[in-house]
């Protein structure tokens, strides 16, 4: 049975970028299913702030349109009303010292003379807006005793020069523990449930040693395209987009060690050092790259595009443990599915046949969440493959399940780092995707052409079969 977290300490969240899709899509509807689930306290406020012309009414239906959009007929009107009561709207420039002096004076006549209000910032802005909004809120705040915890959404930065300077910019402002750099997978229920499965099972733990292994898989397609990020996307690629966050944060949270306090410093430590110890080596046969054909003319992408819209990498971890385990991650838009998971497959006994299938232990991540096992069972000429589920839904067995944004909110309001990275991390991850350009770059990895509706570009399967490996496809075998 899981405990629902509440939360009675009064807030003000602002939301930067409040007229924009992310906000639309992510943040509304979250925080009506925080307050849905009663996770909300007594006490909060909720300003929409963006350069965008609005009346508090038209604001309102904009987070009503938002939420309805999201839960259709599971929509509870009262919650919604409910939540609309705490919903407010300041228009203003994000450069502008004289808007965020108005702004906080604006947040003082909504909560009064109330004491120890935790003032929450969510960045739902493009990056070239951050170090604006990030300098006005320190200059215009009252105190630099104010609790204050910027929410910053990646990308941080565009590679590891930029990130650098990002931190060093924040860093004259804010304390590190008031910045929360959040990556939406570190609140899906079954990655926050992988280090709980190798920590609280012993077989598990066994099982994932690198001594165990024989390949790992990490695979996130994707049946959508580029659709109203083209402008974003087409600058940076799905290499900088979903490698340099996502998937790595999964390899490491897949092949770290246990840390031995369940603390924030020590799981970002573990996380770290992980992903420190990744690379790909500079040779094009570890790197595929590939384009979708229909890329060039989507809306917003320019005709002459090089853009990569699929990449898949072999990793390798410069750690004894892990010595010469291959890692393989893929990633792709305007694919045959949309499917994320991860596969482990374990190494097999000497005396197997070579054609016998390995053992795995499987996360998938979505559109499904679960664990599953798949062991060999033969029996002289019959073999067989015995799926043993661990679980149908990760952490979801009451009904305090929330989403990935809401959970992620709720450990902000809690003060708990542990499911956020740390700037250090942002940087050793770009250190990784800064090589895997560079190797693009200086040995002319080919960008593969696929069509749409198929499994990627074919030299994928290069990669795997170098090793003795093939990709393995969760969604055909289930």
């Amino acid at each position: 049975m899981s405990v629902k977290k509440h939360t009675t300490q009064p807030f003000v969240l602002t939301i930067f970028g409040a007229s924009g899709e992310l906000a639309k899509l992510k943040i509304f509807p979250a925080l009506y299913e925080m307050l849905e689930h009663g996770r909300m306290p007594k006490d909060f406020w909720i300003v929409g702030y963006a350069r965008t012309k609005m009346t508090k009414k038209e604001f309102h239906a904009e987070v009503t349109n938002a939420v309805e959009k999201k839960y259709g007929k599971g929509l509870v009107k009262k919650v919604l009303s409910e939540l609309l009561t705490h919903v407010h709207y300041f228009p203003g420039q994000y450069n502008d010292l004289v808007d965020f002096e108005k702004y906080h004076a604006f947040l003082r006549m909504l909560y009064g003379k109330k004491q120890k209000v935790v003032h929450l910032a969510y960045f739902s802005v493009p990056p070239s807006a951050f170090q604006n909004i990030i300098r006005n809120l320190a200059l215009s705040r009252t105190s630099k005793r104010e609790d204050t915890r910027l929410i910053i959404e990646k990308p941080f930065g565009i590679n590891s020069t930029s990130a650098t300077e990002l931190f060093h910019f924040v860093s004259q402002y804010f304390r590190e523990d008031q910045l929360f750099l959040l990556d939406h997978y570190l609140g899906k229920n079954v990655v926050r449930s992988m280090l709980n499965l190798r920590h609280g099972n012993r077989v598990l733990s066994h099982m994932m040693q690198g001594s165990e292994i024989s390949n790992i898989q990490i695979t996130k397609f994707e049946t959508k395209g580029v659709e109203e990020r083209a402008g974003y996307f087409d600058a940076v690629g799905i290499v900088k987009d979903m490698i340099q966050s996502h998937l790595l944060q999964l390899l490491a949270l897949i092949t770290m060690d246990i840390p031995v306090a369940k603390t924030a410093n020590s799981l970002q430590r573990e996380r770290l050092s992980v992903i420190s110890a990744s690379g790909c080596g500079a040779t094009d046969d570890n790197v595929v790259v590939g384009q979708y054909r229909g890329y060039k003319k989507e809306h917003g992408v320019p005709k002459g595009s090089r853009t990569e819209t699929f990449a898949a990498v072999r990793f390798f971890l410069n750690r004894e443990d892990w010595y010469n385990v291959p890692i393989y991650i893929r990633t792709g838009k305007k694919l045959h599915e949309s499917h994320t998971y991860v596969v482990v497959e374990l190494k097999k006994f000497d005396f197997q046949d070579v054609g016998e299938e390995p053992n795995r232990l499987i996360f998938d991540l979505a559109p499904d969440e679960k664990v599953s096992v798949t062991l060999l069972n033969k029996q002289e000429d019959l073999v067989s493959y015995q799926q043993l589920i661990t679980s149908d839904s990760i952490a979801c067995d009451m009904d305090g399940c929330l989403s990935e944004h809401a959970t992620l909110l709720l450990d902000v309001l809690h003060g708990n780092h542990m499911h956020f990275v740390s700037f250090a991390e942002v940087l050793a991850a770009w250190h990784v995707v800064d090589d895997i350009h560079e190797t693009m770059r200086k040995q002319k990895v080919r960008l593969e052409s696929y069509e749409q509706g198929s499994t990627g570009p074919r030299t994928q399967h290069g990669l795997t079969s170098m090793d003795g490996y093939s990709w393995y496809d969760v969604h055909s075998r289930s």
